[in-house]
Order: structure tokens, then sequence, then C-alpha cells
């Protein structure tokens, strides 16, 4: 019967030490996970706004993506029109390089006949007088 008296009292001093460490760690717990909740709904009040600019953003990048589209055929058009004016300005300037050169050579044509003209003078001049 003495065993079994000292095998109550030990279990007995087993449960009251274990209880003792028991109860501030429950304590403990209980504390953490309130905590864990605050966290989580402060998560949730502060996630949700996020998410919508989130949201927010993506969709003006999206429009802005679809605006630098548009400006980038505008640009391409630009870029083709400003090809051709290139061409319109190249004929015009061998246009104007054929006129230049005719005029020229139209100048030279009229100079001779001038020199011509006097020396055709001079020579009726000199036989007149």
């Amino acid at each position: 019967m003495l065993v079994i008296s000292i095998a109550t009292a030990i279990t007995a001093i087993t449960l009251v030490v274990l209880t003792a460490f028991t109860i501030p760690v429950l304590l403990e717990l209980k504390k953490a996970a309130i905590s864990v909740r605050t966290v989580s709904e402060t998560f949730n009040t502060q996630l949700k706004p996020l998410i919508e600019e989130m949201y927010q953003t993506v969709a003006d990048i999206h429009e802005l993506t679809s605006a630098v589209a548009a400006n980038a055929e505008g640009v391409g058009l630009l870029a083709g029109e400003l090809g051709q004016a290139g061409e319109n300005i190249r004929m015009i300037n061998r246009i104007a390089s054929g006129i230049t050169g005719l005029v020229s050579g139209s100048s030279l044509w009229l100079t001779g006949a001038k020199v011509a003209g006097r020396f055709i003078m001079d020579r009726i001049s000199k036989k007149r007088g």
C-alpha cells in the first residue's frame, strides 16, 4: 500500500507541476491567437483597397498600352508620308537642276548671240565707214 501511496503522490505532484506550467503556455497561446486575429483583420481591411488599386493600375496600364499602340500606327503613317515627301522633294530638285542647266545653257546661247550680233554690227559699221 505504501507503493500505491507514493505513486499516487508522485502522480499528484506531477499533475500540479504540469498544470502550473501549462496554464501560462495556454495564456500565451490565447494572446498569440488574439494577435493573429487582429493582424488578419487588419490585412483584410487594408488589402482590399490595395487590391482594388492594383486592378485600377493594371487597367490604366492596359489603356496606356492601347494608346501607345495607336500612336505607333500614327508614327508609322507619318514616317511613310515623310518618305513620300522626300521622294517629291528629290523629284523637284531634279527638275530644278534640269531647268538650271537649261537656263545656264540658254544664257550661254544668248551671250554668244549677243557677241555674234555685236561682231556682225561692228563689221557692218566698219564696211560702211
